[in-house]
């Protein structure tokens, strides 16, 4: 298997945040557990460098990703109308490693507003 993933300073938040950009596991070796441990180790990393959240796409079809992803934290943010090049609409789904500054305050997960 393999995973592609990044940690970068969210520029409209200033918030660090994680990104898979791909994960693949072999057809043969699915249902083994490797795309959950990749994505896992991942995490963890993410988090050991301060991260506030990660987020990825994945096709709305794709029931065995949204499962995979579904089991391990991540929350549906978004649909992404027409992402792919093939027309099929897309999830931003987010996994949040400590709630937003302004949470418990009502300001939901975008936390305050910036200033401008």
């Amino acid at each position: 298997g393999a995973i592609i993933c990044k940690l970068d300073t969210h520029r409209s938040r200033n918030t660090q945040r994680g990104y898979i950009a791909m994960l693949a596991v072999d057809k043969e070796l699915r249902g083994r557990k490797i795309g959950s441990k990749l994505v896992s180790l991942c995490l963890n990393r993410m988090k050991e460098l301060g991260a506030d959240e990660c987020v990825l796409e994945t096709e709305l079809t794709n029931k065995s990703a949204l499962g995979l992803y579904r089991s391990l934290g991540f929350v549906k943010e978004k649909r992404l109308h027409k992402y792919y090049l093939n027309g099929n609409d897309a999830f931003r789904l987010k996994y949040l490693f400590k709630l937003p500054e302004g949470f418990s305050q009502g300001m939901g997960c975008l936390g305050p507003p910036s200033e401008a």
